[in-house]
């Protein structure tokens, strides 16, 4: 076992390709995508979503979850055939991994340096003159690219004021806001990510944006004249007064050194008035509700309420997933999943994750099952739909109950094949009772047929199901999704196959009732039934013997009264009256 999972830890090893290498491939694979050629575009985003999908392990979580949240985004934006949005949208992923690349620079060994700065120039637009950091300190090229960064962003902003449209000004402005995600970490930094997004909201719903901007540009420029200062310091230190000799030394208050970022993020705990109120509400400890007011400060939402509108973003997308599910449209089914868990992974987890990891991690685990399991039925999606509830009432100090926890397990466990290939066990298994039933009940005897059918609609369900799933599997591996159609057998799959389980155990019931009876009948076991055979059988004329004698009544049977109750007595030979009551004695 611990073999297995040493090749298997290997395996995914080998397959993360390097950031610089994962950079130069998505770069290729970016440049096919524009309004031009809508189904080229469409198919660079598919092979730009597996790329980071499959070979993104080189990245953080949180940026490759963001770049293929945005490559989503992009989706929609092509669809609505918006080239600013598409742009915007190439812009953020691109500037994401010049992200992971600036973070990688500073932390590669020398020799791979330059190929980490070359592709940072490429993503980011720093031009040949960022090349000229290599090579030096640590924080001397970390303040040249801060500064490089800072000046392009100040550009940008510029040609946001200048702009004679609203598309000329989303684009600049999405510009800056992708250079700023790449230096936010800096401890000089007076931006933060949400005043980008609340100009960008101005511009794009017809507001008056220019403040906004003008406001940025300030900050940025206080930001740039910090970065000065902060190199200026070291290099003309103010001369020191004679009259400090007489200072006594405790007096004289040590330069504190430079926080480090991670200090820097620490004590920056400050949660806009909005959210710190909507935390301080919530049933929750104040340690708990402080990382969930900082999970939301670094998404860039407002408020809690956004947040809450974004899990009904996530839910409605599901809802839809389901209904093309019951309706048979398996692709767009898919399609909307797809585009759930990306919202998911980029808005709800990390909020989700700081006050109840492990529903996270659960909800997590049960949307990658379910993007690759065969046979999704609408019960699935219920589950699913449930856990995204269940997020919504952890945070408002509910829950769901145990009966969704257990549900919830028992769907990570029998989700896709386990599931297909139980069903169509038992529905192999079944046609083997069918062929002892018409083995045993098959006859002329008309309560036996009955008793027969009533078996035969007993496991119908069974059978549909089974053959439902074998549709799903031929489908989806085989090759032939026209035998998709045969899922809607499914009981879990629609209102018209649960009805039609139903009427079939209706029938059941009909006519093993029907058939049960008529053979308790004819065992006499019923009274008013075996009295009215007992007395249609006395009422009946024997016919006469062969030789032309007296009819004799025990030679042709009749019924032998033993207490209350009548016994019919099968006929016997001719002329064998005592024998034939002798063995209806002993009937």
């Amino acid at each position: 076992m611990r073999g297995r999972l040493f090749w298997l830890a290997f395996l995914g090893l080998a397959l993360a390709a390097p950031l610089p290498q994962l950079y130069d491939r998505l770069e290729g694979v970016l440049a096919r995508v524009g309004t031009a050629n809508p189904s080229q575009a469409l198919a660079a985003l598919d092979q730009a979503q597996s790329l980071l999908r499959q070979e993104g392990e080189s990245l953080p979580p949180v940026l490759r979850d963001a770049a293929l949240g945005n490559l989503q985004e992009a989706r929609q934006a092509l669809a609505r055939k918006s080239q600013a949005d598409l742009e915007a949208r190439l812009l953020l992923v691109r500037h994401l991994l010049a992200k992971a690349l600036y973070d990688g620079y500073f932390q590669a060994p020398p020799a791979e340096k330059p190929g980490y700065l070359s592709r940072l120039a490429r993503a980011a637009g720093l031009g040949q003159g960022a090349l000229e950091v290599a090579g030096l300190p640590p924080e001397e090229a970390r303040r040249r690219l801060e500064g490089r960064f800072l000046q392009l962003m100040a550009q940008d902003l510029g040609q946001a004021l200048a702009a004679s449209s609203r598309p000329q000004a989303y684009l600049a402005l999405a510009r800056a806001y992708a250079r700023f995600l790449v230096v936010q970490d800096s401890p000089q930094s007076t931006l933060r990510a949400q005043d980008f997004v609340q100009a960008l909201a101005k511009v794009s719903g017809g507001e008056n944006f220019r403040p906004g901007v003008q406001e940025l540009q300030k900050k940025v420029a206080a930001w740039r004249q910090s970065l000065q200062a902060r190199t200026a310091a070291p290099l003309s230190p103010a001369p020191t007064p004679p009259t400090q000799a007489s200072t006594p030394p405790a007096s004289t208050p040590s330069p504190a050194p430079l926080p480090s970022p991670s200090q820097v993020r620490l004590a920056e705990t400050f949660l806009p008035q909005e959210i710190r109120e909507e935390t301080n509400l919530l049933r929750l400890d104040p340690e708990v509700a402080l990382r969930v007011g900082e999970a939301l400060q670094r998404l860039a939402i407002p408020s809690l309420i956004n947040w809450l509108d974004l899990l009904d973003e996530v839910r409605s997308s599901l809802a839809q997933a389901q209904l093309y599910t019951a309706s048979g449209q398996y692709e767009r089914s898919r399609a909307q999943l797809a585009y759930a868990y990306n919202r998911f992974r980029l808005k709800v987890y990390p909020v989700v994750g700081a006050y109840a990891p492990e529903l996270a991690e659960r909800a997590d685990r049960l949307f990658l099952q379910m993007q690759n399991a065969v046979g999704l039925r609408t019960a699935d999606f219920t589950v699913l739909l449930g856990e995204i509830q269940e997020m919504e009432e952890r945070l408002l100090g509910g829950t769901l109950g145990p009966w969704h926890s257990l549900q919830v397990q028992v769907e990570l466990f029998s989700l896709g094949i386990p599931r297909a290939v139980f069903f169509l066990l038992a529905a192999a298994l079944a046609l083997f009772p069918l062929y002892l039933i018409r083995l045993t009940f098959g006859g002329r005897n008309l309560y036996w047929n009955l008793l027969s059918l009533a078996f035969l609609f007993l496991v119908l369900p069974i059978l549909t199901e089974g053959f439902s799933y074998m549709g799903s599997i031929l489908a989806e591996y085989g090759g032939l999704p026209v035998l998709g159609v045969l899922a809607n057998l499914s009981i879990a799959q629609a209102l018209v196959p649960y009805l039609a389980w139903g009427l079939s155990a209706f029938l059941v019931v009909a006519l093993a009732g029907a058939g049960l009876r008529g053979i308790a009948a004819q065992f006499g076991l019923l009274k008013e039934r075996g009295a009215e055979v007992a007395a249609t059988t006395e009422a009946r004329p024997a016919p006469p013997p062969p030789g032309g004698g007296a009819p004799k009544r025990h030679a042709q049977g009749g019924s032998v009264q033993l207490g209350s109750r009548a016994h019919p007595v099968p006929p016997g030979p001719v002329g064998g009256g005592h024998g034939a009551l002798t063995l209806g004695l002993h009937l």
